[in-house]
C-alpha cells in the first residue's frame, strides 16, 4: 500500500489568511486539487492531514484530523499513528503550501527504494534548510532559522517518498527523545518537533535525489502567491 499525506495542518500565522493556504484558489482549481491530481498515479490512498481548528475548510472525504501546532514531525507522527501501517507499506508526504509536478513523483518512483526515505532536492546557494550527505544511506539537516552554518548545498522540494513503517518507528524514537515526563517537548529547536530531525536524531537509511532545472513553489504570503501565479509557474510544471 502506498499512502500520500498532504499536511495541511498549520496556523499559517505568516499567510495571515483564515483559508488553508492548500485551499487558495489558483485559475479556478485550488492548490490541493492539483497536488491531488498529480499524486494520484502514484498512490493507493491520499489523505489530508487537517487540524481541529480548520477541518471545516476541507470537504474531502479522505482527511485525517490532529491537533496542531507541535511541528511537521508531530503532524506527520500523528497522522501515521491513525492508520494501519504495516510492514512494506509506502508513503508521499507533502507540505500542503507546496506544488509539486508528475515528473517528480516518477523520479522519485524510479530511484533504488532500498533506504528507508528518499528526499527529492535542488543544489542551491545557502538553502533555507541543507541536506548534506553522510555516505551511502544517510543525511543530515542544518536549519538557517536556528543560526546553524549552511553553506551551498541541497535543499529539499517538501516532498518526501519513506517505507512508512520504518518512519513511523523513528518518528517515535524521536518523539521520545525529546518529550519531558509531561509529554512536552524540549529540544534545541524549541517546543515544536521538526520532521528533518528524524534524519539527524534517529538511524533512519535516507538518500538525496538531485532534481535538475527544477524550481520549488512554496509561498509563506499572499504577494509570494501573486507573484507565482503571474508568472503562470504552476501551468508550466503539470
Amino acid at each position: 500500500m502506498t499512502y500520500g499525506l498532504i499536511i495541511a495542518a498549520g496556523n499559517q500565522s505568516r499567510f495571515k489568511s483564515e483559508t488553508p493556504k492548500s485551499l487558495v484558489d489558483i485559475n479556478g482549481e485550488t492548490l490541493l486539487q492539483k497536488n491531488i491530481r498529480n499524486m494520484a498515479p502514484f498512490c493507493d490512498k491520499i489523505y489530508v492531514v487537517c487540524s481541529y481548528n480548520n477541518e471545516h475548510f476541507f470537504t474531502c472525504e479522505n482527511k485525517i484530523v490532529i491537533e496542531s501546532g507541535k511541528g511537521s514531525g508531530d503532524a506527520v507522527w500523528q497522522a501515521l499513528e491513525k492508520l494501519e501501517i504495516q510492514q512494506g507499506d509506502s508513503c508521499f508526504i507533502l507540505w500542503g503550501d507546496c506544488f509539486q509536478s508528475k515528473r517528480i513523483y516518477e523520479t522519485v518512483k524510479s530511484e533504488d527504494d532500498r533506504v528507508s526515505a528518499l528526499i527529492p532536492c535542488v543544489f542551491e546557494e545557502k538553502p533555507y534548510v541543507q541536506i548534506i550527505p553522510q555516505g551511502k544511506d544517510k543525511v543530515s539537516v542544518h536549519f538557517s532559522k536556528f543560526n546553524e552554518s549552511i553553506t551551498s548545498g541541497f535543499h529539499d522540494l517538501s516532498l518526501f517518498y519513506c517505507q512508512a513503517y520504518e518512519l513511523l518507528n523513528c518518528l517515535r524514537m524521536l518523539r521520545s527523545k525529546i518529550t519531558d515526563k509531561y509529554g512536552n517537548y524540549i529540544h534545541k529547536h524549541g517546543n515544536e518537533m521538526e520532521f528533518l530531525d528524524v534524519f539527524n536524531e534517529t538511524p533512519i537509511r535516507a538518500n538525496c535525489v538531485e532534481i535538475e532545472d527544477y524550481k520549488d513553489f512554496s509561498f509563506n504570503t499572499v504577494q509570494q502567491l501573486a507573484e507565482l501565479i503571474e508568472r503562470d509557474e504552476f501551468s508550466e510544471n503539470q
